[in-house]
C-alpha cells in the first residue's frame, strides 16, 4: 500500500509540480493522509527534476508550509470541538496515540510541538491537547513552523547530498 500511495504521490508532483506538494503535505500534516510517505516524496520529487538550489528551497518551503497548514486545521479543530475532533469521519486517532499526545503535551507544553515535528508519524497528534488546552495559536505557529523548515531541510540535504556524492564517485 505505502508503494502505491508513493507512486501516486510522486506521479501527482511530477504532473502539477509545488501546488500538488501543497496539498499532499497539507494532507499529511492533517492526519488524513498520514500513510503519505511525505519524507520520501519530497526528496524523490526533486531528484527526479533535477532540482536547481531554488526549487530546493521553493520545494521545503511549500512543504513545510502545507503540513503546518494542515497541523493548524487539526489544532483548529480540537480547539473548537474538544476530543470529539478525532471521532469525526475525517480523523480517526487511537486512544493510544492520543493518550501519549496528551502526556508529551502536559509534560512538555509548546516545547513539545517542536520536538514531535522532527518525529517521523508523530507530529500532528500532539496538536490535538494543544487545541483543547487553548495553546497560544502564534507559539504553535512558530514551534511548527521552525521544526517543520528544520526537518524538511535536513532531510533533503542528507539524501540528495547523498545522491550528489554517490553521483560524484
Amino acid at each position: 500500500m505505502t508503494d502505491a500511495l508513493a507512486d501516486a504521490g510522486l506521479t501527482a508532483l511530477l504532473e502539477f509540480g509545488l501546488p500538488a506538494m501543497f496539498v499532499v503535505f497539507v494532507m499529511k500534516g492533517a492526519l488524513i493522509g498520514k500513510p503519505l510517505p511525505t519524507s520520501v516524496l519530497l526528496p524523490g520529487y526533486l531528484l527526479a527534476v533535477s532540482a536547481s538550489d531554488r526549487l530546493v528551497a521553493a520545494a521545503v518551503a511549500v512543504a513545510a508550509a502545507g503540513y503546518v497548514c494542515g497541523q493548524l486545521l487539526v489544532y483548529g479543530g480540537a480547539r473548537r470541538y474538544g476530543p470529539d475532533v478525532v471521532d469525526s469521519r475525517w480523523l480517526s486517532v487511537s486512544e493510544e496515540r492520543l493518550d501519549r499526545a496528551n502526556r508529551w503535551f502536559r509534560r512538555y507544553g509548546g516545547v513539545s510541538v517542536f520536538v514531535t515535528n522532527l518525529v517521523p508519524y508523530v507530529g500532528s497528534f500532539v496538536l490535538i491537547p494543544a487545541g483543547i488546552a487553548r495553546y497560544p495559536f502564534g507559539r504553535v505557529v512558530v514551534y511548527a513552523t521552525v521544526s517543520t523548515v528544520l526537518n524538511y531541510a535536513v532531510i533533503v540535504w542528507v539524501v540528495v547530498g547523498s545522491v550528489d556524492v554517490i553521483a560524484g564517485l
